[in-house]
């Protein structure tokens, strides 16, 4: 029997991806380079679904079951194929790069003399009502985290986005392209605990806390917050320097050596009215966010 090509879609395929068992892989291409990417051993209906910025072209080779890529822009992109067979997603991870570039060497920054530092540090997170975006600053993605009562949501800053109920278990995934927010497995995802990922780079990395005037240099502002400025030194060729809000130890901006930091732009600690998710759908084909 021929095997039939589900769909060629140049979306994103949200949150359905965390209700089926996932497989990822990661290629290295260059602008110009062709490869051909085989998901699956065999699948009568098999789907292929371009997750990322349109920075290749993929075409069906010999009914689907595999696909020719070819690479047309550097940058970071992803392909996932789906077999309805089996419910199984396989994710492929394309980092595509410019041979005529120039490599660019991240030198580990000088670190400034540090200062005695008189404050009280103590980790103490958003436990309810917040909503957080950290931008990478290097690939210009905004990750996002929301917690209101028993709802949580996240988007990772590529296209999934997940909303749930910590309490009823009920979950959702918004696709634009397709129907808006749409039901998801019950119990499918993993609740924000109460360290807020978002925020606890400082608190989590930083192991030894007992003499933070080794590590401070001063104070700068992220956010118009005056934050704690801290290098630390990881090993002798990298340092990672973070900005913590005074108030509750939060990391507002974490930079390692010269690479582009990752910069929290949305910080709002008192998010008490919902203003997005599955509650404000109004039909099937309500697309709003």
């Amino acid at each position: 029997m021929k095997k039939a090509l589900v769909t060629i879609m140049f979306f994103c395929l949200c949150g359905i991806a965390m209700a089926q068992e996932t497989n990822t892989t990661q290629l290295k291409m260059s602008i110009g380079d062709t490869t051909f990417w085989k998901p699956f051993d065999y699948c009568d209906r098999l789907g292929y679904s371009l997750a990322g910025d349109k920075l290749i072209e993929f075409y069906p080779v010999h009914f689907g079951e595999k696909i020719e890529i070819v690479a047309k822009k550097a940058g970071r992109t992803s392909i996932i194929a789906t077999c309805s067979d089996t419910d199984t997603l396989t994710w492929v991870d394309f980092i595509i790069t410019d041979p005529n570039d120039v490599p660019v060497i991240v030198e580990k920054p000088v670190k400034p003399a540090t200062q005695e530092f008189t404050g009280i540090y103590q980790f103490n997170p958003p436990k309810d009502n917040y909503f957080v975006t950290i931008n990478d600053t290097e690939s210009n993605r905004k990750e996002t985290f929301m917690k209101h009562g028993d709802n949580e949501a996240h988007n990772d800053g590529v296209g999934f986005d997940r909303f749930w109920n910590v309490k009823t278990g009920k979950v959702w995934y918004y696709c634009p392209d397709a129907q808006g927010w749409t039901d998801d497995v019950d119990w499918e995802f993993e609740p924000l605990d109460e360290t807020c990922p978002a925020l606890n780079s400082f608190d989590k990395e930083v192991k030894d806390k007992s003499d933070l005037s080794k590590y401070y240099v001063g104070t700068e502002k992220v956010l118009d917050f005056n934050c704690w400025h801290f290098f630390v030194d990881i090993d002798e060729d990298t340092i990672i320097q973070y900005w913590v809000d005074p108030a509750n130890g939060c990391t507002l901006k974490r930079k390692v050596n010269g690479e582009p930091a990752r910069v929290v732009t949305v910080y709002d600690l008192n998010y008490t009215k919902l203003y997005f998710g599955p509650s404000f759908k109004k039909g099937l084909h309500d697309t709003r966010r």
